[in-house]
């Protein structure tokens, strides 16, 4: 073998070993998928980005780092599964999932420490996952999210739909959401702004509550805290009637309401009506304030 042949073999050969150390690699498959089907994604370590297009088929494209096994992309009877599969033994490596699917699917991801990204998909979305961030686009269908150490973010166009989100030690950021709203929170803020509202149910176990919108006529709208404030910016075309308690914490308003106290109990009320008092809204905290205001 002549030098330049033996240089060029030990070049590819550095190589070789190079790419082996590192142990990163990429992965790459399409298969046909429906319209309207349904998409299933996995993993564990990483991220999860899901995009919407008009194409009958999924892509999925992943950069997978040394300790990630395989990723499983399967299809049957309308069914499309991407699993990311690591080694039953030692640890794992990370996995950056970037999918394309049909955008009317029905979607579910499944995440642990993992952070879920989706965007342009209009057909229903279930999003899990634990110690990671969601950050969602609403399509106008209903979504069910749960996170347990994770932030969330999501952002509507005004569509209505059923909105389900609860989360466990992390904040929840909502825009231009509407229709039916139920969210809950442990030891974290939930920050909502509704188009138009049906109705809204809000829990906080340790959190403020902010939310600022629009109700429809004859909504209903509850919201509770048992550590962190209430501040409710709520308008109604044909007003609503109102009931705000708290045990431990104060009362203000913007249509100059008097609070009431509750007899020889600590704490305050505060009833009445605005406009025509077609909706309901409840507002209750044990230890902290309420502000409330008709208008956003």
């Amino acid at each position: 073998m002549g030098f330049s042949r033996l240089a060029a073999a030990m070049t590819v050969l550095f190589a070789s070993a190079a790419a082996c150390a590192s142990g990163d690699k990429t992965f790459e498959r399409q298969v046909p998928a429906e319209a309207h089907g349904v998409v299933d994604i996995s993993n564990v370590n990483g991220t999860v980005v899901v995009s919407g297009w008009d194409r009958p088929e999924v892509s999925v494209r992943a950069e997978l780092s040394e300790g990630v096994e395989r990723v499983d992309v399967s299809t049957d009877h309308g069914r499309t599964t991407v699993k990311v599969v690591q080694p039953h033994s030692g640890h794992g490596g990370e996995a950056d999932l970037h999918v394309q699917i049909p955008k009317d699917s029905e979607l579910t991801v499944s995440a642990v420490s993992a952070d879920v990204a989706t965007a342009g998909v209009t057909g229903v979305q279930r999003l899990n996952t634990v110690s990671g961030d969601i950050t969602a686009e609403l399509g106008g269908s209903d979504l069910e999210l749960k996170s347990v150490s994770g932030n969330v973010k999501l952002k509507g166009h005004g569509q209505p739909a059923r909105l389900h989100v609860s989360t466990v030690s992390g904040d929840v950021h909502l825009e231009h959401g509407a229709g039916e709203l139920e969210a809950g929170t442990v030891s974290g803020t939930l920050v909502v702004s509704l188009d138009s509202a049906r109705s809204v149910r809000a829990r906080s176990t340790s959190g403020d509550v902010h939310f600022e919108g629009k109700l429809a006529r004859g909504a209903d709208f509850d919201a509770t805290s048992v550590s962190g404030d209430l501040n409710v910016r709520a308008s109604a075309d044909a007003g609503y009637a109102y009931e705000v308690s708290t045990f431990s914490g104060d009362i203000s308003n913007c249509f100059n309401a008097t609070p009431s106290e509750h007899g020889h109990l600590p704490g305050h009320t505060l009833q009445g009506t605005r406009g025509d008092g077609a909706g309901h809204l409840r507002l209750k905290t044990m230890s902290g304030d309420v502000q409330l205001c008709d208008r956003k």
